[in-house]
């Protein structure tokens, strides 16, 4: 019998697509749900019965999520693949790095893999693991509330999937604890806020898998079917009209959130234009009043990216 407590992740990048490398480093998940599923289609039709008829196996498509803790240098793999474009700025003597991840107007899904890919290694406790390669992240979730970490979901489309020995994980030391949301600070337009309670911000690479006549029944290739999405959602106190108008109006705002650790670490997160899209001002009852807001963002030729995420850690490489 396998136990949740006793599996862990592995991660390695890839330098050619599809071509699993052995784990480098490990990943402290909540839950995932990465699995193998098989197309089937139909091979026959009046076949002279009333039971149904054989059909055959199709395309083998590998996809699922991984809900983590925003750690320091766990995230960074996951920004790397979304983002695929980043930079690198050595800050404290060397120690740390800061990096740059943005998008991009310059890529549309050329070649066979619109992300970073990398290997995965899934042990569940039950003898084998199971390796997914070509593994790209395909959509990021960054949840901030009060009483938890900062929250990641990362939705993830694969090439293969097969069964490997496990291998025995070394978990990052430092830091050795996530993002959490005590450190969190907000801004609106530019000046500090302390009126959103809860912030949600959804980054949708529109990814898919893609099959072809290739004498394989895996996917051929990783590549997007539309832009780069950026989605917000939050829980605002229903303070004055103000942001209220601004809905009204759709007026633009820069949103920006930062996280921060002892030692320098730091993630900051920067939308600099923000637009309303649903602001139901309501009675829910006699308590006090908030507004679960939704906004959307959109590209700024001034800064050049949709949204930007700056993170300080202890790798220089995704």
């Amino acid at each position: 019998m396998g136990y949740g407590i006793s599996g862990h992740l592995g991660i390695a990048k890839e330098t050619s697509w599809g071509t699993g490398v052995a784990a480098t480093d490990y990943v402290k998940m909540l839950n995932e749900t990465l699995a193998l599923a098989i197309d089937r289609f139909d091979i026959t039709n009046v076949h002279g019965s009333i039971a149904e008829p054989d059909d055959a196996a199709g395309v083998r498509r590998v996809e699922g999520s991984i809900e983590f803790a925003a750690h320091p240098v766990s995230i960074g793999y996951f920004l790397k693949s979304l983002f695929v474009q980043s930079s690198i700025t050595v800050v404290a003597s060397g120690f740390l790095w800061q990096t740059q991840f943005r998008s991009t107007t310059a890529d549309f899904a050329v070649g066979t893999c619109a992300g970073q890919p990398y290997t995965l290694e899934v042990f569940r406790d039950v003898t084998s693991s199971h390796r997914y390669t070509g593994v790209v992240a395909n959509q990021l979730t960054l949840g901030y509330a009060p009483n938890q970490d900062v929250r990641v979901t990362a939705g993830v489309i694969g090439k293969s999937a097969s069964l490997i020995a496990k291998t025995t994980p070394t978990f990052p030391g430092s830091p050795s604890q996530p993002f959490t949301f005590d450190t969190a600070s907000l801004s609106l337009a530019g000046a500090a806020t302390a009126r959103i309670e809860a912030l949600r911000i959804v980054i949708d690479a529109q990814l898919e898998g893609i099959p072809a006549l290739n004498a394989s029944t895996e996917v051929a290739k990783v590549l997007r079917r539309g832009p780069q999405m950026v989605n917000l959602s939050g829980t605002i106190d229903f303070l004055d009209v103000a942001e209220y108008q601004d809905f009204v109006n759709q007026t633009e705002r820069q949103l920006k959130v930062t996280v921060t650790k002892a030692n320098s670490f730091m993630m900051s997160v920067d939308v600099p234009r923000m637009v309303y899209t649903a602001f139901p001002a309501q009675i829910g009852g006699r308590e006090r009043l908030t507004v679960d807001f939704e906004a959307k963002a959109f590209y700024h030729s001034g800064s050049g990216t949709a949204i930007e995420v700056l993170l300080t850690t202890v790798k220089s490489d995704y």
